[in-house]
């Protein structure tokens, strides 16, 4: 089924994106968040044995190719193949990179079509054509999209432990809410709000107080992506080398 397009789950572009004022988020900041506006937004794969492959998010940092760059979704150990693949599809120039590890289909995922626009939902499945399905809008197709994260808030709606657990399958037995990587620690985060696309990440934050605290702040969508050693963020201030093979590169608007 097709996602209808809201300023819940995606952001305005254009004359609508920039005549309207950016809104004052230092009290989520002050609560222990980094916040960066999205403009632009381009899905990194850093796998060598992709179409056209990006360099690694290090690099592309240490090159100052974006305003800001931010680890996705956490790759995971599959037999006989490498590197490991992540938790969810990876989209990019029109053409699917791969699925994933087979356990994303209703999970998180931000997306990128024709004109721009950032869009931030639940996925349907993960083959191309349910990715279409999903995303495509008349006159504005899916360009590129990168899946596998924890939804979190969901149409300005708290997202239940059993779903996180039972229908986006987050963590082995003890999944969901209580999965290790929803733990307390390092996270990176996508969220809508009002329209308004943010990036963004965390230091000490476990996914339930993330939830709570975007929630509170008025996030329409929230999706949590990389945890832990996994976690690379680079804002051109602050920097954390975690290793990964996914990510987003982030044009700022001011």
């Amino acid at each position: 089924m097709g996602l209808r397009l809201t300023t819940h789950n995606s952001m305005g572009t254009g004359r609508a994106q920039e005549s309207e004022l950016w809104p004052n988020l230092s009290g989520l900041e002050g609560l222990g968040y980094t916040l960066v506006p999205i403009q632009e937004l381009t899905v990194l794969n850093t796998n060598p044995h992709a179409r056209y492959p990006d360099y690694s998010l290090r690099r592309l940092a240490d090159d100052g190719v974006y305003d800001a760059i931010m680890s996705g979704c956490d790759t995971i150990l599959v037999p006989d193949v490498f590197p490991r693949p992540p938790h969810g599809p990876v989209f990019r120039r029109g053409r699917l990179d791969t699925e994933g590890n087979g356990r994303s289909h209703f999970r998180g995922i931000v997306a990128v079509l024709a004109d721009g626009s950032v869009v931030m939902g639940r996925t349907d499945g993960t083959a191309e054509r349910d990715l279409r399905n999903r995303f495509d809008q008349a006159d504005n197709p899916l360009v590129s999209a990168l899946g596998g994260g924890a939804l979190l808030i969901e149409e300005r709606a708290v997202v239940s432990p059993h779903d996180l657990s039972v229908v986006q399958l987050i963590g082995g037995m003890q999944g969901g809410m209580n999965a290790r990587c929803m733990g307390k620690g390092v996270h990176t985060i996508m969220g809508i709000r009002k329209g308004k696309a943010f990036a963004g990440w965390c230091t000490n934050k476990s996914a339930r107080a993330i939830q709570e605290d975007f929630y509170s702040f008025g996030f329409g969508t929230v999706i949590k992506f990389s945890y832990g050693s996994r976690v690379f963020f680079d804002d051109c201030v602050d920097r954390l080398n975690g290793v990964n093979g996914t990510g987003f590169g982030i044009e700022r608007p001011y």
